[in-house]
C-alpha cells in the first residue's frame, strides 16, 4: 500500500499536520458533496478496500522514528473520503497514541454523518480535536450540496452530533470544531445561517469555520464572495468564527474606536482573532483589549492554530 501518510504540511488552522489516509486508493465516501475535489463517486455507506491497522502503525511509527527532529503539531486521520466508514478506527487510534510524543495531538477530519452509531462516538472520544461539518438544516438543500448516501437521514445525523458534543465535552478535555462551508444559491440564505445558528448555539464548539469553495470542484459550483461568507457568518453570535481569507484586508477602510463595555460586548457576541482585531479597532481600542487582557477581564482561547479573544470565564 503507498500513501497511507502524507506531510507534513501546514496548516494555517491545525499547524504542522502529519495526515493518515484511511483510504489510500480510491474514493470511500458516504457523501459526494458538490464543492469535492476528489472526483465524483457512487456513495457507500462501508468501506470496500480496507488497510490493516497494523500497516498504519507501522508505517507512522516508523516515519516518527525516522524524522525525530520534524515539527508536528497534528496527526491528521483523514480519508479520500469519509474516515468513520474505517470499521477499525477505534482500534487504531487506542493503538497508536499511547506511542506518540505528548505535544502531537490527534485530530479528525468527518462529515459528521456518522455520529449517531455508538462505534463511532466511541472512537471519535478518544481524539484530542474532532472537527466535523455541517453545511445545511434544510432537508433540500442538505441532499442537493452533500448527495448523502440514502441510508442517511439529516434528523439523525443532527441528533449524533448532538449527542456526541454533550458526550465528548463531559468526558474529555477536548476541541470540537464545526465547518459550514457555502455555496452561492444552495446554502447561503440568511433563512439557513439563522436556522444553523439555532442548532449550533446548543453544542459546545471550540470553533466554527465558515468558509467557500478552495479549489476548483469535481462538480459544478459558485463560490461566495469574502463579504458574502461575512454577512453570513453575523448571526452566529457568541461562537468562534473562524472565515478564512485569501485576500489583505483593505488598511484604508475605518478602523472602530470601543469603550471598554463596548469591546467586552462586542467580543462576548463575537470572540475575534488577532487578525480580526487588527482589521477592525483603532489602536487605542488594540491597547484596551491588551490592558484588558492583562487584567484577565478578557482571554485568548487557542483552539488548534488559532486563538480568539473572549471575555474571561
Amino acid at each position: 500500500m503507498q500513501n497511507l501518510i502524507f506531510g507534513p504540511i501546514i496548516s494555517r488552522r491545525f499547524g504542522y499536520s502529519l495526515g493518515i489516509d484511511l483510504s489510500p486508493n480510491t474514493k470511500q465516501c458516504n457523501f459526494d458533496c458538490l464543492y469535492c475535489e476528489l472526483k465524483g463517486a457512487k456513495t457507500q455507506d462501508s468501506m470496500r478496500e480496507v488497510v490493516p491497522v497494523g500497516e498504519y502503525v507501522d508505517t507512522i511509527s516508523r516515519y516518527l522514528r525516522t524524522h525525530p527532529r520534524q515539527k508536528i503539531d497534528v496527526l491528521t486521520f483523514t480519508a479520500n473520503g469519509e474516515p468513520t466508514l474505517y470499521p477499525h478506527l477505534l482500534e487504531l487510534i487506542k493503538t497508536l497514541k499511547p506511542s506518540l510524543p505528548p505535544h502531537i495531538k490527534t485530530l479528525i477530519l468527518s462529515n459528521g454523518s456518522l455520529f449517531w452509531q455508538q462505534s463511532v462516538r466511541e472512537a471519535l472520544l478518544e481524539f484530542d480535536i474532532v472537527k466535523f461539518s455541517l453545511d445545511s438544516l434544510n432537508a433540500s438543500a442538505f441532499s442537493r450540496i452533500d448527495r448523502p448516501h440514502k441510508s442517511l437521514n439529516l434528523e439523525s445525523i443532527k441528533e449524533g452530533i448532538a449527542t456526541f458534543a454533550t458526550e465528548f465535552t463531559q468526558k474529555t478535555q477536548g476541541k470540537l470544531v464545526g465547518e459550514i462551508l457555502l455555496l452561492k444559491g444552495i446554502n447561503d440564505s440568511p433563512a439557513h445561517a439563522k436556522e444553523l445558528a439555532r442548532f449550533l448555539s446548543h453544542i459546545p464548539l471550540s470553533r466554527l469555520d465558515i468558509g467557500t469553495l478552495d479549489r476548483p470542484p469535481a462538480h459544478r459550483a459558485t463560490p461566495l464572495s469574502q463579504a458574502e461568507i461575512e454577512s453570513f457568518a453575523s448571526h452566529f453570535t457568541g461562537i468562534c468564527v473562524y472565515i478564512p481569507s485569501r485576500t489583505p484586508q483593505d488598511s484604508q477602510s475605518p478602523k472602530r474606536t470601543l469603550s471598554r463595555s463596548e469591546l467586552i460586548q462586542a467580543l462576548s457576541m463575537r470572540p475575534l482573532t488577532q487578525e480580526d482585531m487588527q482589521a477592525l479597532f483603532c489602536e487605542s481600542t488594540l491597547a484596551l483589549a491588551d490592558t484588558l487582557t492583562r487584567s484577565h477581564i478578557l482571554q485568548w482561547e487557542q483552539v488548534g492554530n488559532i486563538a480568539f479573544l473572549r471575555p474571561a470565564t
